[in-house]
């Protein structure tokens, strides 16, 4: 390894940003800060720069200063198939931008006076088009910089799920993000997690793997098909470990060369397939647990109190389609409550809608009647497809029998 002079080690100790690639200490002069690799930082995009999307509903927005929020935005972004939008300042930070040690530097006259919001450079072109959004900074003296709220007020978020992260080489992730959220006051907020430059792709990818918001997870778009038909479908699988299985977990699941499925998803797909339909899953904005007994107290709890559990994303055009097949397990002889939610946030008023369920002995029990209760101007089709959880894995020959019985209609 080269050797590094006296004079440039003091440099670099003096510009050094730590892992979140700005300051992150309680307060100036009682930092913990280690070098950094890069500690002088570059623009992370040209001013133009803007999200290229290909479908997804995530995008993963970040500030980075010295690369490691960035590095940390990408291991999201190939987990989740999102697209990503660097907060890239219209006046860069330069190394003397963040000396934290120079009362005069602009980052510590930023920290001194919180009503500062730096300009950003370029935006999000349609920040309407996403559901989800990961929100990335370093933490400077343990909290988010400025610019991120510079973004978060240049947006309306109302509605949309907010996921952040920060990155930093000592510091945990405080209230970091709770001081965020009001920014975006009518925002659904997540608890974030702490990463340092270090962290890798399977670790990154472990903690957005648990948050249950993959970019299939999301709404469907207007323009992800050409036809007028709809598959929506709730569908809770007990677990994402193909091997080992309780037998709770088993008979909530249908496994296909390795993936698993829920019970009510496999349903849904293979009738997309068949229609070639558009696919929208009604995903709880807040994750169901996956272990059985939380999971049916929870359940239990939400039907006794009429809850209307809030979902992640929405159908953009629900009034292009004619036909919705609508999907769910039957839960204590009833709709999941968050069926009453999708059920009654949309107005389905002359459309034609086509049940199918999955269940553990009781069909469809009552929950026919109560769609059409809910949406008394449409068309409930009486004659549904319901299914065994017992029978789902070899249901796919029955299913496609009783498309084609619906002739037109599929």
């Amino acid at each position: 390894m080269r050797r590094i002079t006296a004079l440039l080690l003091s440099l670099t100790m003096l510009f050094a940003l730590a892992a979140c690639g700005g300051p992150q200490a309680e307060r100036p002069g009682a930092p913990s800060l280690t070098p950094e690799t890069t500690p002088v930082p570059t623009p992370e995009a040209s001013p133009s720069e803007t999200p290229v999307t290909d479908g997804s509903r995530i995008l993963v927005a970040y500030f980075s200063a010295t690369g490691n929020t960035e590095t940390v935005a990408g291991h999201l972004a190939e987990t989740l198939n999102a697209d990503t939008y660097a907060i890239t300042p219209e006046a860069p930070y330069t190394s003397d931008d963040l000396n934290w040690r120079d009362e005069t530097s602009r980052s510590v006259q930023e920290h001194n006076d919180p009503s500062i919001r730096p300009a950003i450079s370029g935006g999000v072109e349609d920040m309407a088009g996403y559901d989800v959004i990961f929100l990335g900074y370093p933490l400077w003296w343990g909290d988010a910089p400025l610019i991120v709220r510079t973004f978060l007020e240049s947006y309306d978020l109302t509605g949309k799920t907010i996921v952040p992260f920060c990155t930093s080489s000592s510091s945990g992730f405080g209230d970091s993000g709770k001081n965020l959220e009001e920014f975006a006051p009518d925002a659904l907020w997540r608890d974030g997690e702490r990463f340092t430059g270090s962290s890798t792709q399977d670790e990154v990818a472990e903690w957005a793997d648990s948050l249950g918001l993959a970019a299939d997870n999301t709404s469907v778009s207007a323009n992800s098909g050409d036809g007028n038909i709809l598959v929506a479908y709730f569908s809770m699988p007990e677990t994402a470990a193909p091997n080992n299985m309780t037998q709770d977990e088993e008979q909530s699941t249908v496994v296909i060369d390795g993936e698993i499925l829920g019970n009510t998803q496999y349903v849904a797909t293979v009738i997309q397939e068949q229609t070639g339909a558009d696919l929208f899953r009604i995903e709880p904005a807040e994750p169901y647990p996956t272990d059985h007994d939380t999971l049916v107290e929870q359940a239990s709890e939400e039907q006794k109190n009429a809850a209307r559990p809030a979902i992640l994303g929405r159908v953009e055009d629900i009034g292009r389609y004619d036909t919705i097949y609508l999907g769910y397990p039957t839960w204590w002889s009833d709709l999941p409550m968050i069926l009453y939610t999708f059920l009654e946030e949309y107005d389905l008023s002359g459309k034609t809608i086509v049940p199918f369920n999955t269940h553990g002995g009781s069909g469809f029990a009552d929950t026919l009647a109560t769609i059409a209760d809910l949406q008394p101007q449409a068309d409930v089709l009486e004659d549904g497809f319901t299914v065994s959880r017992n029978d789902v894995q070899e249901a796919e020959s029955d299913i496609i029998a009783w498309l084609n019985g619906l002739g037109d209609m599929k």
